[in-house]
C-alpha cells in the first residue's frame, strides 16, 4: 500500500509554527546545553603512492552494516570498503559500459541489511543502480525520468529514501517536480512519499538549478523506520521528522542568523558546483552564480543512540545542535584542530561512527577523516 504525504515547502513552514513544533532553539539557549568536540583521530587517503589509498573524486560516505566504512569514489566508478582501521578490504563496481558496470556516478545509501543504492550512469542506464554489500554482486538497476535521484540514504531493512527531480512541460511553462520518497529494494514505485513539491525551471539561473539537483534538502533515515528532511534554505531552519507510516509526528525549527558568503566562499561553492556537474557527465554549463548568503542548515544525520545532528550552515567551523528523537535539545557539537578546508565538509554520522571529507580541500587531494566525540573536553553551560 502506498502511503502518501503531500506537502509543499510553503506547508512545511508553516507546520512548524503549530502544535507539531517540537522544540525551538534561540541563540540565547545555546549557553544552556553542554558543547562536546569532535576529535580526528585517523584518516583515510594519501596524495601519492598505494592506489587503493588514493581517492579520485569522493561523492559519498556509509557505513556498512559491519562496521566497515565505505567510499563512493565517482572518479574511479567504484565503491571502496576499508576497516573502521583504515585498511583496504575490497572494491564494489568497476567503471565499464557492461551490465552492473559504472561510468558518471553519486550518492551512496546502504540499508540495515547490506543493499548498496548508488545513482548515476550504468551499463547504459541513467538511474539507480543496487548491489550486495556483502558479495559485491550487482542486482539490479532502475532508469528514472529525468535527472538520476539524489539524497541517497539507507534506511531500515532493505529500504531506501531518496530525492527525485523532473521536469514538467504539460502546462506550458516548465516546472520541477520535487519528490523525497522511501523505496523497497528493487521495487521501482515508492512504498512512501514524504514530500511533493514544484519549483519554476529558471533557465538564466542555473546555479539554484544545480544546488537544487545536488542539494535541495538535506536528508537522513534511521533504522526505526523514521526519516528527517531539512529544506535547504536562507531564511528559515527546520527539520521535518516522519514516522515509519510516512506521516508527519514533529518538527524541529532552529534560530539561525543567514551569513553571506565571502568572495572566497562564492567562488569555492561555484567550483564544487561546476565540478559536481562535470562528474556527471554535463560539461556545458554557462557561468553559475551561488546564492550569496549560506544556508541555514546544510546537514542532517542520525546516530546509534537516534539523536538527530542538524549542522549549521553559517559557520566556517563545522558545528552540529544535536537533538534526541524526541526534539529535545541534548548538547552542542563542534570540530575541533586546525582544519581550513572544514567549511566544505561533508559528514556521515550513523551508529558506528563519525566520518567526514572536504569537498575542495586545503591539502589539493581528498581523503576521509575518523572522527570521535571527545566528552572529557565538554564544555558546561
Amino acid at each position: 500500500m502506498r502511503i502518501v504525504a503531500v506537502i509543499t515547502l510553503m506547508t512545511l513552514f508553516l507546520s512548524c509554527g503549530g502544535d507539531e513544533t517540537i522544540e525551538e532553539v534561540s541563540g540565547d539557549a545555546a549557553p544552556e546545553v553542554p558543547t562536546v568536540y569532535l576529535v580526528s583521530v585517523d584518516s583515510i587517503g594519501i596524495e601519492m603512492g598505494d592506489s587503493t589509498y588514493v581517492m579520485g573524486a569522493i561523492e559519498g560516505l556509509a557505513y556498512g552494516p559491519d562496521g566497515n566504512i565505505a567510499i563512493l569514489d565517482c572518479a574511479l566508478a567504484c565503491i571502496r570498503i576499508y576497516s573502521p582501521e583504515g585498511e583496504y578490504l575490497r572494491q564494489i563496481g568497476r567503471r565499464g559500459n557492461g551490465p552492473g558496470e559504472l561510468q558518471s556516478i553519486a550518492f551512496l545509501g546502504i540499508s540495515e541489511d547490506g543493499h548498496v543504492c548508488l545513482t548515476g550512469d550504468g551499463g547504459g542506464i541513467l538511474g539507480v543502480h543496487q548491489f550486495d554489500y556483502y558479495t559485491g554482486e550487482w542486482l539490479g538497476s532502475y532508469p528514472s525520468l529525468g535527472t538520476p535521484a539524489t539524497c541517497i540514504e539507507g534506511a531500515e531493512d532493505s529500504f531506501y529514501v531518496r530525492k527525485d527531480i523532473n521536469l514538467d512541460t504539460s502546462s506550458g511553462e516548465p516546472q520541477i517536480l520535487i519528490s523525497i520518497s522511501k523505496y523497497a529494494f528493487g521495487e521501482e514505485d515508492p512504498v512512501i512519499t514524504y514530500i511533493e513539491d514544484t519549483a519554476p525551471f529558471i533557465l538564466d539561473n542555473m546555479a539554484s538549478m544545480v544546488e537544487l539537483v545536488w542539494y535541495g534538502y538535506d536528508v537522513a533515515a534511521d533504522f526505526s523506520g523514521n526519516t528527517y528532511i531539512a529544506p535547504r534554505s536562507a531564511e528559515d531552519a527546520v527539520v521535518i521528522i516522519y514516522g515509519s507510516d510516512g506521516f508527519e509526528t514533529g518538527c524541529i525549527e532552529l534560530d539561525l542568523e543567514p551569513v553571506l558568503r565571502t568572495d572566497e566562499e562564492i567562488e569555492m561553492e561555484r567550483l564544487i558546483l561546476t565540478a559536481k556537474m562535470s562528474a556527471m557527465g554535463n560539461d556545458q554549463m554557462p557561468p553559475l552564480e551561488p546564492d550569496p548568503y549560506k544556508p541555514l542548515i546544510r546537514g542532517l544525520e542520525v546516530d546509534g543512540e537516534g539523536n538527530i545532528w542538524v549542522q549549521h550552515g553559517g559557520l566556517s567551523v563545522p558545528t552540529f545542535s544535536v537533538y534526541s528523537s524526541y526534539g529535545e535539545l541534548m548538547y552542542n557539537a563542534e570540530v575541533t584542530g586546525d582544519h581550513p578546508d572544514g567549511n566544505s565538509w561533508r559528514f556521515c554520522i550513523d551508529r558506528s561512527g563519525i566520518l567526514a571529507y572536504a569537498e575542495d580541500p586545503a591539502d589539493g587531494y581528498q581523503k576521509v577523516y575518523i572522527l570521535e566525540v571527545d566528552r572529557d573536553t565538554a564544555e558546561m553551560p
